[in-house]
């Protein structure tokens, strides 16, 4: 196998394949990316078993062949080669020899017979669902922080797509915040060719962020496949049930505020200073067209009160919050490119929506939950 490319582009596709490869493994065989050369084509594949990476990349191509190179050995060797001039890659089949030249060097490696890495997943079947970049990186920013950590309960520690022809919902929870994510289709264009319910781990889901065009989503019985320009991720489904999200959505609040968007988080941030280090918990108090942000510490005696100035008509209000949960769904809203927030509240002990609101209009594509701390 050989074949020349620039080094950026080179760098750049290693880079994207590592985040398959895991850092240390029982099997070491996938410690290594598996290299196929097809005339000009290379397909770079990593994976750890549960994540996939198929990344392609255009080269110079002098000898087709495929084998396993050491990928961080490798990654780390260009990383290091500099921004700027090619690369030559050539690998003997034989002695599984690998050597890379540049204008001012030499380097040599060994590899392994490509024969000994795992089978990517058949995809002869499934569900196909169709996403536009945009939305796909909507999901992956503002859904996926939600997600739990907590490895005892599996379904929630990904991402559940409720999939019809012309609607998805994208759903994430620990149990103490909730994210909701609404794509309606355009223009009468099915989002899915048949309707599923799919949960997604965080982790692959994640990795949209920086997806660089639309996207094709296939998910089979075991499997879920992501397909986008040059690269595909190919990651395990959970086979769990999903926490029945709909029930722990509050359907009737009556207390409503709209607020500026970075005037909330800008206060939270600063007011949360000032909690207590173990329960992180702030104080919302809501009267006539204001909202007062607290934050007290009595073992140490700090304290931080600040006012906003918001749309609110309703009876004098107090809730409290772990003021982590509220800053995270706050920035997250603000990615979503809102201008200001609507939060809603029925009483103390219940859960309060954040909504975006965008020129004057509340919407209904995003939904964020928050649990109240006790006061």
């Amino acid at each position: 196998m050989k074949f020349t490319v620039a080094l950026p582009d080179f760098q750049k596709v290693l880079q994207s394949a590592l985040q398959a490869v895991p850092p240390k493994s029982t099997l070491p065989v996938l410690e290594n990316f598996h290299f196929r050369l097809e005339g000009s084509e290379l397909l770079i594949t990593a994976t750890d078993q549960e994540l996939t990476i198929i990344a392609t990349l255009t080269v110079d191509g002098a000898a087709n062949g495929e084998m396993l190179v050491p990928a961080r050995k490798l990654s780390d060797i260009v990383k290091a080669l500099g921004n700027a001039g090619r690369i030559n890659f050539s690998a003997d089949g034989k002695s599984y020899k690998i050597t890379l030249k540049t204008d001012f060097g030499e380097y040599v490696l060994h590899g392994l017979d490509a024969t000994e890495f795992p089978s990517v997943p058949d995809f002869t079947k499934g569900t196909t669902i169709q996403l536009s970049g945009k939305d796909a990186m909507r999901i992956a920013k503002t859904a996926s922080f939600a997600a739990s950590r907590d490895e005892y309960r599996p379904a929630m520690t990904g991402v559940l797509f409720e999939c019809d022809v012309t609607r998805i919902n994208a759903v994430t929870t620990d149990g103490y915040r909730l994210v909701k994510v609404v794509l309606q289709a355009e223009n009468g264009t099915p989002l899915a060719d048949k309707k599923t319910d799919v949960i997604i781990p965080v982790r692959a889901v994640d990795l949209l962020k920086r997806i660089d065009g639309d996207l094709t989503m296939l998910v089979s019985d075991t499997h879920a496949k992501f397909t986008t320009g040059t690269s595909t991720i190919i990651t395990r489904i959970i086979d769990e049930r999903f926490p029945p999200y709909e029930s722990v959505i509050p359907q009737g609040n009556d207390k409503f505020a709209r607020v500026g968007t970075s005037e909330l988080s800008a206060s939270v941030k600063r007011v949360a200073l000032f909690s207590n280090t173990n329960t992180k918990q702030i104080r919302f108090a809501l009267s006539a067209n204001k909202l007062t942000v607290v934050a007290e510490d009595q073992e140490t005696g700090n304290k931080a009160q600040e006012e906003i100035t918001c749309d609110y008509a309703g009876d004098a209000f107090e809730i409290g919050f772990n003021h982590r949960y509220i800053e995270e769904a706050i920035a997250h809203l603000s990615e979503d490119g809102t201008d200001a927030t609507v939060l809603s509240f029925s009483n103390a002990n219940r859960a309060a929506l954040m909504k975006p609101l965008r020129d004057d209009v509340e919407g209904d594509d995003v939904v964020m939950l928050v649990m109240p701390v006790r006061l």
